[in-house]
């Protein structure tokens, strides 16, 4: 005696067996796609560190700079200009005013604040290579450690500075920077806006 299944016509069966596997691969289809969007890596990846991304622009820019224009102590008034567009408007100030007292301190013939080194970094001789890790939430709002490379006279020196940074009408811009590197006794445990915010200077 035939079966059920051997009396439906075969044209009927097939018809019935592409549904069913259609339908299977459907639901495989979306069970992937669920996995991929509940994946933690998928919004991990999304997410960018604004603030680490200001942080390195602004280092690289100096870098060119201090390369290029041979920037030592202050930035002069024109490299203040290229560099500012990181600073919030507070530090591009004191910036300001530290020019106009080192100019003051030099017409009177007394010595010259801030005329020499490197201001950004620990090390007063710069540094050859760095890297901004990524940035925490701080009291002014994000910040980062900077990991820094100077190869000089054939000597390997390695630090790391934090940079402090402030969004600004949408904008992460830099706040401030302060000093970790071990070696550097007049700087260590201070920050960029200590070291040049003093007025008089001299």
């Amino acid at each position: 005696m035939a079966s059920f299944i051997d009396r439906i016509p075969t044209h009927k069966r097939s018809i019935n067996m592409r549904k069913a596997s259609g339908l299977a691969t459907l639901m495989s289809v979306l069970q992937v796609a669920l996995l991929i969007c509940l994946s933690p890596t998928s919004h991990a990846t999304a997410q960018t560190d604004e603030a680490q991304q200001a942080a390195s622009k602004f280092f690289l820019d100096y870098m060119t700079l201090r390369q290029q224009d041979k920037v030592s102590g202050l930035p002069s008034m024109q490299q203040l200009d290229t560099l500012s567009q990181h600073f919030i408007p507070k530090l591009h100030r004191i910036f300001y005013i530290a020019l106009r007292e080192q100019h003051r301190c030099r017409g009177r013939g007394k010595t010259t604040p801030w005329a020499v080194g490197d201001i950004f970094s620990s090390s007063d001789h710069g540094f050859s290579s760095f890297s901004v890790g990524p940035s925490i939430t701080n009291q002014y709002g994000r910040q980062a450690k900077v990991s820094f490379t100077l190869q000089e006279n054939g000597k390997t020196l390695r630090w790391d500075d934090e940079v402090i940074l402030r969004k600004e009408d949408g904008v992460w811009l830099v706040y401030d920077i302060e000093y970790h590197g071990q070696f550097a006794r007049s700087k260590r445990g201070k920050s960029l806006q200590a070291v040049i915010d003093k007025n008089p200077a001299c």
